[in-house]
This record gives C-alpha cells, sequence and structure tokens, in this order.
C-alpha cells in the first residue's frame, strides 16, 4: 500500500516523491465516497470529507510556513530530549498523550518523507533516537506496520 522507499529514501529525487504522493491523494475522493456508501450512519461526516477534498487547493507559501514552524518545534524538543535521560520519555520515565502524539507527528513526517529534513543524516540526533525507540516499540509496529508486527 505505501511505498516505503519513495517516502524515506533521500536519494530518490523530489519529484518521484512527489508524484507518489499526488497518486494517493487522487485517490482519496474515491475511497471517501466508497465508505460513505459503506456506513450510511457516518456518510454526512464522508460526505463532508469528500467537499473538503474536492476543493482543496495547496497554498505552498502557507505551507513552506507552517514547515519552518514545525522546525521550531521540532528544535525545541530536541534541546528537551537533550536534557532527559536517553531512555526517557517527554515527561518522564514513563510514556504519556505527549509522546504519543509526537510520534504520531514523527510517523506522518516519514510517510510524506520529510524525515530527513527535521532529523536525518545526523540532524537532531535526540529526536533520531527518541523516533528510534518508538519504532522499536510492539504497539508501534502494530498500529504503524500491522502486517509486519
Amino acid at each position: 500500500m505505501h511505498n516505503v522507499e519513495l517516502t524515506t529514501n533521500r536519494e530518490i529525487p523530489d519529484e518521484p516523491r512527489l508524484n507518489y504522493l499526488t497518486k494517493i491523494a487522487t485517490k482519496r475522493p474515491a475511497i471517501l465516497k466508497a465508505q460513505a456508501e459503506a456506513h450510511p450512519d457516518v456518510a454526512e461526516i464522508y460526505n463532508e470529507k469528500l467537499q473538503q477534498t474536492v476543493n482543496f487547493k495547496v497554498d505552498k507559501a502557507r505551507l513552506e510556513c507552517e514547515l519552518v514552524k514545525l522546525e521550531v518545534i521540532l528544535e525545541e524538543t530536541e534541546q528537551h530530549l537533550l536534557q532527559m535521560d536517553e531512555k526517557s520519555w517527554l515527561c518522564g520515565n514513563n510514556i504519556t498523550l505527549a509522546d504519543i502524539y509526537l510520534a504520531l507527528l514523527m510517523r506522518r513526517l516519514v510517510y510524506v518523507g520529510l524525515a530527513y529534513r527535521y532529523w536525518g543524516n545526523g540532524k537532531r540526533p535526540n529526536l533520531s533516537a527518541y523516533y528510534q525507540r518508538w519504532s522499536e516499540k510492539k504497539s508501534f509496529k502494530e498500529v504503524f506496520y500491522p502486517t509486519s508486527a
């Protein structure tokens, strides 16, 4: 379903990566329509998402602005992790909702091929190690890679 190579391998130029993501995006309306038909009890929600999808336009300037904001947030997170024990989570020894949210965000960044921008190639080593610890957890694999867990 997901071509991991296209979204994680920085050796692949951006154009094929963007073409792949565009291909996925073009399938979304058909998927939402099918889900609306299959689940009439929540069809209104699927149809609303379908309308949003059909009317969606990419504002590249706004997108870049948001990615820069994310850069700042992840740098702050890197600095926070630098202060923590290497086996600690964001708020101490136990996983919290903050950890789950960050893991989800990082997984999405991997999925769309932006991990290299934020923690690849030695950039933000603490954030990279944090994501590595998450990706080794059985629960993480079961959620994000259900066929390989």
